[in-house]
């Protein structure tokens, strides 16, 4: 295989090598005088080459009459004519130019030390260590002020939710994330594909991409082909994933004992004889058929989720063409049957080179994927958590039992049918670039983006059997196919221009440009039902009787200018400048186009004079921007109105079809608008080894969409309108240390960031209150709201002097708080309590956002042992457990264990309220006793690998062999109740995957 892919790179470049004789040496360092691994050596102008051994030695055929290029990351390239010599030896001189790390920003690179913006990176080789499935999963913990959770492990849908310095609308708060410079999805390339990440925190280093950026903008690199001889490489791994919490529920004689207390509690019959508990203590045993005793979850998590990942790739070329090539399978199978998730990636990177000049780049990537479900969605998750233990899951004879109310989870997830996603994209980028002087440069860009999902779903019938029955019953009560087609196709041009200019100690960089970006979708529907044949669900083969369809289309065009002009003095004071003006299809005339402006300065003290006998300290840069950003994610038309159909009208008396108009249009309506103010300094110490990254910022954003009232005599819903604000404060705070002992190298990071969040002002409108949140002045974003509680009553006279709250109380019921609700003085504050608990007595009760978010990441190499754990964290959340999370016999359905610490006479210090068996008692409103502080502490993932020996390698025609074992979630401390991991979702009611614990191992493997 690895010549076939040579044969095919040398026919590529055009370039074939006669060998007319053999060229060996030995490459060091030029300062310590080590030997060099990995240094390219390549015929100039073929694409013959060759890599240094660990001992810096390397041994080429090469053509009559060749020069010779040597290349090192860091290091200066050297060219060196053969001229006849059998021996070369070369010492490359580091390049401290190249040495400085270099950060991806908008539209281009710049060097990390010339900053004045809020950027963070994570480079490709951190991601590739960790075997994750999804890229946002790697940066977790990874970036301080970028707040990463996983809510889920479902397969194919178990990426981390990414927000960047907290949330700054109400509507959309996903940042922009480009892939080499085109809008993408993050969680749809292979992670090994990365060369690196950056993510732009504040409007100074965002604002270039105006109307796009309000939420942070998210910048990803893809590998490209290194000069050098043809480098392939294998990485692969396979492993399995169990629930890292999973409820523990009473068992079938603990479920009926105390799901009939939960019945007497309220005056009602007991639900199971003593004399049917008394015979099943024994029967479920002996007789499980009759005498059921069903571990629900644990029959739907039946099975460690298998999940694999497979990667080739190749790299290599010469100076007139290079290539990058890579090829990926990842599979995961979901503990629970029916849930599988597999991806297929391709891609396709080639830089030529024809002249000094001009270069050209041509990308192509490919991605399928295929994600199936049972019928059931997430929702089996929750019946399993819900059916109580004494219903037959499925009888000794192989036919399913009827579950709980008819519906038995197990049976559907099996035999009850499910869905299907396939999606196809396939996106190519076209680049030119031309240098007609030194330090201009011209570029054009076209990329076309085609998305295509085809949906299917099948509800099957069953049949069931009740205990002692000999005919079957059906479920669902009728069968039924639904499909779906979507689609949408993008376009984007690029068109850029810089110049760069080094005038003595000035330094002088403008970029400016042309984009646009045009997108449609297009989608349909239909379904059918009563299937006859359910072996061969196809719409034709369905009853036309229910038979449904629809489908719409919708577009949108955004077209900009922007600029950047960057300065600096003798490196030591630094400005920029960046604008762009968007014009969006979303808003009317008058309202399209949008300025978004930014200016950021730099003070890099530490290259000043008066520092220079400082030798410990090598940088200390004081930074400070303001920028302002835009969002027009409004929807496609907001200000036009809609017209519906399917309204009736009256015409001589008789019923006709006909449209209205629904609601009310703003053209006024206009970009969200946000503004940042940054500050931020930056240190290194003790020649590098230590370094320390702090920030402060006030994000503002600005006519925040609001529905304002008006007359209901208008007869049509409110439109949008630019009315509300929000604020939002917060810091960053990085801290880095690396160093080495002998052979032993090893770094820290650590990372921590807050961010407070205020709604400051709704014009006069709201709250807008839900049914568990708020939205009000002075309070955070979708606040929790509700009552506050203050333990349970313990006696009849507690509740007989306690103020009227809902329903018939008793001992054991909790107690809510009467808030001051009354004005007595006039002066529209209240200052004293009624006595009644009512929805007057709700006050905001916590904050769902993240706080004080962490992570720290350690890693150390010793003689090719390889070593590296992150932890990652949360110092502060409120989360609102309810339902099947929350409530024992919600719905008549099971107990939690942490719930049977319930309240009764003989227990008057537990910690659950007495047992109900309704899910409309008073002791389920919201209220503070349902929300729990989510809190933790995560070892996210720990990896050990080991890199064989180079001569051991060699021995296998290898140059590089490593192996390695893996574990992410491995182990989590909270203060959650048993089964729930602090992951989970706000307000949930059980209706979630769980997240996973992950084991692997894998080998990565370079020829």
């Amino acid at each position: 295989m690895k010549n076939v892919l040579i044969l095919f790179l040398n026919l590529f470049f055009i370039g074939v090598c006669w060998a007319q004789g053999q060229v060996s040496g030995i490459v060091t360092d030029a300062e310590s005088g080590e030997p060099l691994l990995g240094v390219n050596i390549i015929v100039k102008g073929a694409s013959a080459g060759a890599v240094t051994d660990f001992n810096g030695e390397y041994q080429l055929n090469v053509p009559e009459g060749s020069t010779l290029i040597f290349s090192y990351i860091g290091y200066i390239q050297q060219e060196v004519a053969v001229n006849n010599k059998e021996t070369i030896n070369i010492a490359l001189a580091p390049d401290v130019s190249v040495l400085k790390e270099v950060v991806i920003i908008g539209y281009g690179t710049q060097k990390k030390e010339n900053l004045t913006g809020s950027v963070s990176a994570v480079k490709g080789g951190e991601i590739a260590t960790q075997p994750v499935m999804q890229p946002s999963q790697a940066l977790m913990g990874k970036m301080p002020g970028v707040t990463a959770l996983q809510s889920s492990s479902q397969p194919g849908a178990d990426g981390a939710t990414l927000r960047i310095r907290g949330i700054g609308t109400l509507s959309n708060s996903d940042p922009l994330v480009l892939i080499d410079g085109v809008p993408g999805n993050m969680d749809g390339i292979d992670p090994r594909d990365i060369e690196n990440i950056s993510v732009l925190k504040d409007a100074a280093s965002a604002a270039i991409y105006g109307s796009r950026a309000a939420n942070g903008v998210v910048l990803i690199t893809t590998k490209r082909g290194r000069m050098g001889k043809l480098s392939v490489n294998y990485n692969g791994y396979v492993g399995w994933q169990d629930p890292t919490e999973m409820p523990e529920f009473a068992d079938g004689g603990e479920y009926m004992k105390l799901y009939n207390i939960a019945r007497q509690n309220l005056g009602q019959e007991p639900a199971f004889p003593q004399e049917y508990i008394d015979a099943w203590q024994e029967g479920h045993l002996t007789d499980p058929d009759q005498y059921p005793d069903t571990d629900w979850a644990n029959e739907i998590f039946s099975r460690n989720g298998f999940q694999q990942h497979h990667s080739l790739s190749l790299s290599g070329g010469g100076e007139l063409a290079r290539v990058m090539g890579s090829f990926s399978f990842m599979e995961q199978q979901g503990n629970i049957p029916g849930f599988s998730y597999k991806r297929y990636n391709a891609r396709i990177n080639t830089d030529l080179s024809p002249s000094e000049k001009f270069n050209f780049n041509f990308d192509i990537s490919f991605r399928r994927s295929v994600r199936d479900e049972p019928i059931t969605g997430l929702g089996v998750v929750r019946e399993s958590y819900r059916n109580p233990p004494v219903y037959a899951s499925r009888f000794s004879d192989g036919t399913w039992g009827p579950g709980w109310n008819g519906s038995n989870p197990i049976a559907r997830v099996r035999d009850g049918g499910g869905s299907e996603d396939q999606y196809h994209y396939l996106r190519a980028i076209l680049k030119a670039n031309y240098k007609p002087a030194e330090g201009l440069q011209f570029s054009l860009m076209y990329s076309p983006q085609y998305n295509e999902t085809m949906s299917k779903s099948f509800t099957r019938q069953y049949e069931y059997y009740e205990y002692g029955d000999t005919s079957p019953s059906l479920y669902p009560t009728r069968n039924e196919l639904s499909q779906g087609h979507d689609r949408d196709l993008t376009h984007m041009v690029l068109a850029t221009g810089s110049y760069e200019k080094d005038l003595n100690d000035h330094f002088f960089k403008v970029l400016t440009g042309y984009e646009l970006n045009t997108y449609r979708r297009d989608w349909i529907t239909a379904s059918r039902d009563n299937f006859s044949l359910q072996d061969y669900p196809y719409l034709q083969n369905g009853s036309k009787e229910n038979m449904q369809n629809d489908g719409s289309a919708s577009e949108w065009g955004l077209h900009s200018f922007f600029t950047r002009v960057n300065y600096d003095y003798k490196g030591k004071y630094l400005l920029e400048a960046n604008v762009r003006v968007d014009g969006s299809s979303r808003f009317a005339k008058g309202n399209k186009y949008g300025t978004f402006p930014a200016f950021s300065a730099g003070w890099r003290v530490a290259e000043e004079s008066f520092m220079e006998n400082i030798n410990w300290l090598d940088e200390l840069k004081l930074r400070a921007s303001w920028g302002r950003l835009g969002n027009q994610n409004v929807g496609t038309y907001p200000f036009a109105s809609t017209v519906s159909l399917g309204m009736d009208y009256l015409f001589g008396g008789e019923p006709v079809n006909g449209a209205a108009q629904r609601d009310m249009a703003n053209k006024d309506i206009s970009w969200e608008t946000t503004e940042t103010t940054n500050f931020g300094i930056d240190l290194a110490l003790f020649k590098n080894r230590l370094s320390l990254s702090a920030e402060y910022y006030i994000r503002n954003t600005y006519d925040i969409l609001l529905q304002l009232p008006i007359p209901a005599t208008i007869g049509l819903s409110a439109p949008y309108q630019n009315a509300g604000k929000i604020n939002n404060k917060g810091w960053d705070l990085a801290v880095g240390w690396k160093d080495k002992i002998g052979e032993f190298h090893y770094g820290i990071d650590f990372n921590i960031s807050d961010v407070h969040n205020k709604v400051e002002d709704l014009h006069g409108t709201g709250p807008y209150i839900g049914e568990t949140t708020i939205v009000q002045e002075g309070y955070p974003i979708n606040s929790l709201y509700g009552y506050r509680s203050d333990g349970f009553f313990q006696s009849g006279e507690e509740v007989d002097r306690a103020p009227e709250q809902f329903g018939a109380i008793a001992p054991g019921d909790i107690r809510y708080t009467n808030q001051l609700t009354v004005d007595t003085n006039g002066d529209g504050i209240p200052d004293a309590a009624d006595e009644l608990i009512n929805a007057d007595d709700r006050v905001v009760l916590g904050d769902p956002f993240p706080r004080y978010t962490y992570g720290m990441n350690f890693t150390a190499d010793y003689k090719g042992f390889d070593f590296s754990a992150l932890l990652q964290g949360v110092g502060k959340r409120d989360v609102y457990l309810q339902q099947d999370a929350g409530w024992a016999f919600y719905n008549a359905g099971k107990i939690q264990r942490w719930q049977m610490d319930y309240w009764s006479p003989e227990n008057p210090d537990a910690s659950y309220p007495r047992l109900v068996a309704t899910s409309s008692h008073n002791n389920f409103k919201m209220s503070d006793f349902w929300i729990w502080n989510s809190s933790y502490l995560r070892l996210r993932n720990l990896t050990l690998g080991y890199t064989l020996p180079q001569k051991v390698s060699e021995k296998f025609s290898m140059d590089r062999f490593r192996f390695y074992v893996s574990g992410q979630n491995l182990f989590t401390i909270h203060d959650m109740p048993k089964g729930w991991d602090p992951e989970t979702p706000n307000s949930t009611g059980g209706n979630i995957y769980p997240i996973m614990a992950i084991y692997t191992l894998g080998v990565d493997i370079t020829f």
